[in-house]
């Protein structure tokens, strides 16, 4: 199962960040710069979890950021930061280490890429090669199937 969306350009290894909000900006970065959404979408991410709770924490070592599709998404996008050591999204066991971005300009053009990241995800040997890999390249191959 592939994500076509997800490039090596769209994905960061990093050793570790101080903090949940520094984790979404970066994770946000390579979609920002590709003007896929404007600075606002990451602060509406923020926003939307510190008025919400973690519940973009949707298994342990995975986050899936997003917020409601609004005028500054301008195409539907996927990028993906890769911890070395978790972040915490709360003192309840909400962690992550695999911080994916999702930008979705309506209510549904954004569904496929969710259905193929639920398959890929729901398998956790290939989570648990996502969490030892070291480099986008690699990640991307344990993506598609490689």
């Amino acid at each position: 199962m592939s994500l076509e969306t997800l490039s090596a350009d769209k994905v960061q290894v990093v050793d570790q960040v101080d903090d949940w909000e520094q984790a979404i900006n970066l994770a946000a970065q390579p979609l920002l710069k590709q003007d896929y959404f404007e600075q606002s979408y990451i602060k509406a991410m923020i926003d939307s979890v510190k008025q919400l709770g973690p519940y973009i924490v949707i298994a342990p070592e995975i986050a899936i950021a997003h917020a409601r599709p609004n005028d500054d998404v301008k195409q539907v996008g996927l990028s993906l930061l890769k911890l070395n050591h978790h972040i915490n999204f709360s003192e309840n066991d909400h962690y992550a280490s695999l911080i994916f971005v999702l930008s979705a300009i309506d209510n549904e053009a954004h569904l496929a890429i969710l259905r193929n990241l639920a398959a890929i995800l729901g398998n956790q040997e290939t989570v648990n090669k996502l969490l030892t890999a070291q480099t986008a390249e690699e990640i991307i191959n344990i993506i598609q199937g490689e």
